[in-house]
């Protein structure tokens, strides 16, 4: 169960009109990229009538805005980002170590050589903007840089770019294994198209005598 779900549930089995003295807490465990989070909600009815809610994330208390960002899918999204940042720097979850290693410079665009059915092909990583609503609701729709690669052979561009859906556009080729899996598949279709015009040759002749 979700963040979203957990708190529909909460609202349904706890609504406003609930009887003073009505409460209840859920908890579910989430595995994300990122980690698994044990997150809670709890809601009640204080004596005055009023719905009363209160959220945990890994039993820290904290604002519902920030479980559902914490616990957000979209782990490119800058919202997502900064909020996990925060959250880690303020409640100690990384420990950093005493002699911090010196950072090690990285290639901003590293590519990948892919060899499939004895040819070679490049997978250049790339960022897309790509429109997304929050899956947890947390915060309008906005245009995310996504990662992604271009497929080239020697010489021209095979796939890649964005595909769209609904309205929300996706990187066409988000990792290596998916760069794999399009040549892999590209490469049966030919395979197939070679075997058929290859029957065909031999069929055509013999059709053709009477």
């Amino acid at each position: 169960m979700n963040v979203p779900q957990l708190l529909d549930e909460l609202r349904q089995r706890v609504p406003e009109d609930a009887p003073v003295g009505t409460r209840l807490k859920l908890a579910s465990v989430l595995t994300l990229p990122q980690g698994v989070h044990h997150v809670a909600a709890a809601a009640r009815i204080d004596p005055q009538g009023r719905r009363r809610e209160q959220f945990w994330c890994d039993e820290v208390r904290g604002e519902q805005a920030v479980l559902l960002r914490l616990t957000c899918s979209e782990s490119e999204c800058p919202h997502v980002v900064q909020v996990r940042a925060q959250w880690t720097a303020f409640h100690g979850r990384a420990r950093a170590a005493a002699r911090p290693a010196a950072p090690v410079p990285r290639p901003l665009m590293a590519e990948v050589a892919l060899t499939v059915g004895g040819q070679r092909y490049t997978a250049r990583p790339a960022r897309f903007p790509c429109f997304t609503p929050c899956p947890n609701g947390a915060h309008p729709p906005m245009t995310i840089g996504k990662s992604g690669f271009d497929v080239f052979d020697d010489s021209h561009c095979l796939d890649g770019g964005v595909t769209e859906s609904a309205g929300v556009r996706r990187p066409r080729i988000p990792t290596v294994a998916a760069a794999e899996a399009f040549l892999l598949a590209r490469h049966l279709e030919a395979q197939a198209a070679v075997g058929i015009a290859r029957d065909a040759s031999r069929a055509g002749p013999a059709a053709g005598d009477d």
